[in-house]
C-alpha cells in the first residue's frame, strides 16, 4: 500500500511507502546520474557522514542524503540535485524544505535543483507553488524543473550536467 492509494489514510505507515512507480524511476536517474557523471573538479557525496555533519553544521542532529548527491568544489558545496513526485495533496513539498535549508545553512549561494513531477507539479498546485516560496526564502539559486508526466532519464542526465557545467 502506499500513499497513493485510495484507503490510504495519512502519513507514511510501517509497512507502507510514499513512492509510485513514477518517483522510484526518478530517484533512480537522479541516482544513476550521480554516480555516472564524470566531473574530476567536483567531489560528490551521497550522504553526510557524522563528521561532515559536525564540520559543516556543527552538529549532527539530522540526515541529508539528497537524491542527486551533494557536490563539492574547492571544498565547498555548490550543487545539491533532489527529486520530488506529489499529487496534488501530499507532504512532499514540506519534507524538501529540510535539506534545502541545511544546504543553504552550508552555504547560501548553492545551486539546489529540485526535479518535480505528478500532478503537484502544475501550475498553482504545490509542488509549482513550492518553488515561488523558496526562491522568495532561498533566491534564485533554489531552481525547480516542474513538469506533470515523467522526466526522461536524458532530460535528468542534461539538466545535472548543465547546472554542474555552470559553476
Amino acid at each position: 500500500m502506499s500513499q497513493r492509494d485510495k484507503d490510504f489514510n495519512g502519513g507514511v505507515k510501517p509497512g507502507t511507502t510514499a513512492f509510485d512507480e513514477d518517483s522510484r524511476r526518478l530517484d533512480k536517474y537522479l541516482k544513476e546520474m550521480r554516480d555516472s557523471i564524470i566531473a574530476p573538479e567536483f567531489k560528490m557525496v551521497k550522504k553526510f557522514d557524522k563528521d561532515m555533519k559536525n564540520r559543516l553544521v556543527g552538529k549532527d542532529c539530522f540526515g541529508f542524503e539528497p537524491d542527486g548527491g551533494a557536490w563539492f568544489k574547492n571544498g565547498k558545496l555548490v550543487a545539491v540535485f533532489e527529486a520530488k513526485k506529489q499529487g496534488k495533496l501530499g507532504n512532499a513539498n514540506e519534507r524538501w524544505f529540510k535539506n534545502a535549508s541545511i544546504a543553504y545553512f552550508i552555504n547560501s549561494d548553492v545551486k539546489y535543483v529540485t526535479f518535480c513531477t505528478g500532478e503537484g507539479a502544475d501550475k498553482g498546485n504545490p509542488l509549482d507553488k513550492m518553488g515561488d516560496l523558496a526562491e522568495c526564502i532561498f533566491g534564485k539559486n533554489n531552481i525547480f524543473h516542474c513538469q506533470v508526466e515523467p522526466f526522461t532519464k536524458r532530460q535528468v542526465c542534461d539538466i545535472m550536467i548543465e547546472v554542474l557545467e555552470g559553476i
